[in-house]
């Protein structure tokens, strides 16, 4: 019984943090028709599965695959996050809500720079993590402020940087105009 209560727990959670639509149209999914597994892992739901709206019944489903699906060890990460996100109050979890929905709404390439900053500070060791931590929550707000700015200067002069570098690169020679290449080089007096 625990078992079950952890993959539905573990289903829950997939299916609160997956970004799976459907649309009107799609029917209720009867409950004799799910899976056996899918009956198991979200038999809490039997008596009140056919009030459920479709798309809750289908993310539980989706959920309930995925999870199916999952290593052990992604099980094992997963139930791990749930068991910390049970200890979070409810105003925690509102606040990770709202950052994961401003996460959500950004470009991709913007979501791609977060997940790679974070990966570079997840693999850094324990004690300098800890030393960012505090050299960053010493800092006055404004001076957070002030840091987050100077950043995103700094990363929009590379990217302009790598442009031009790129365009230059692409941009055809000016007719006359003497090349430094392998198949031209200037002649030197002698």
């Amino acid at each position: 019984m625990k078992i079950i209560n952890l993959l539905f727990v573990a289903a829950w959670v997939i299916c609160l943090a997956s970004p799976f639509e459907v649309s009107a149209q799609d029917p209720k999914v009867p409950w004799n028709q799910l899976s056996e597994t899918e009956r198991e892992v979200l038999k809490p739901f039997r008596d009140q599965w056919s009030d459920l709206p479709a798309s809750r019944q289908h993310r539980l489903q989706k959920g309930v695959r995925r999870w199916s699906s999952m290593p052990p060890e992604d099980r094992r990460i997963v139930k791990k996050r749930f068991r910390n996100w049970k200890k979070l109050n409810p105003e925690q979890k509102k606040r990770i809500r709202s950052k994961f929905q401003q996460f959500q709404k950004l470009p991709r390439k913007k979501q791609d720079q977060i997940r790679k900053a974070r990966h570079w500070f997840r693999n850094l060791p324990e004690e300098r993590k800890k030393k960012l931590r505090r050299q960053w929550q010493s800092l006055p707000p404004e001076k957070r402020s002030e840091w987050r700015q100077k950043r995103r200067d700094k990363i929009e002069q590379n990217r302009q940087k790598r442009l031009q570098r790129f365009n230059q690169d692409r941009l055809p020679a000016r007719p006359g105009a003497r090349q430094n290449s392998p198949l031209h080089r200037p002649q030197r007096d002698r």
